[in-house]
């Protein structure tokens, strides 16, 4: 659903203010946390959420949202490129470290030129489910959290219910 703000902004908004696409990608056994801005040349100030300003980075990035599912699946797909050495050595610290089984996060947000202070769209605590290395950067998905693997209640089968076959 569309938060009030991007509303506005497709029914009203300038046609001089620029969306700006940011990713943050966090994880405990990286050295930092990463914030990358799609289409800005210069990086990016932006405030959070918590109140804290933090910067972005310009990097050369695709971001394609999944199409609308039937389970309301947050998912993208994203490609970065032009991180050079950086990223390696930051996934090996990740398979060496106390957390190589947490996968890493990734937070999305969406900010207009003419308001810095609050994003207009956030996706927040997406996994990154796979990750495919490219010559120059590297291509992965991430999804929200699956909250439910388990099933609950009883099956209704013609097997277990035989009264069933009439319907």
């Amino acid at each position: 659903m569309a938060s009030i703000k991007e509303m506005e902004y497709w029914l009203r908004g300038r046609h001089d203010d620029v969306r700006l696409e940011c990713i943050e990608i966090k994880h405990p056994s990286f050295s930092r946390d990463y914030r990358f801005v799609r289409n800005h040349a210069d990086g990016v100030r932006v405030k959070h959420e918590d109140g804290v300003y933090r910067d972005y980075q310009p990097l050369p990035l695709t971001i394609k949202a999944a199409k609308a599912a039937d389970d309301l699946q947050q998912k993208f797909t994203i490609g970065i490129g032009d991180v050079g050495e950086i990223m390696p050595y930051e996934i090996d610290r990740l398979r060496r470290g106390t957390h190589s089984t947490v996968r890493p996060t990734l937070n999305y947000r969406v900010f207009l030129t003419s308001d810095l202070t609050e994003p207009m769209t956030s996706v927040r605590g997406l996994e990154i489910t796979d990750n495919q290395p490219q010559k120059r950067g590297a291509v992965f998905s991430c999804q929200a959290k699956e909250l439910n693997k388990t099933s609950t209640g009883i099956l209704f089968t013609i097997d277990l219910f035989k009264s069933l076959r009439g319907f």
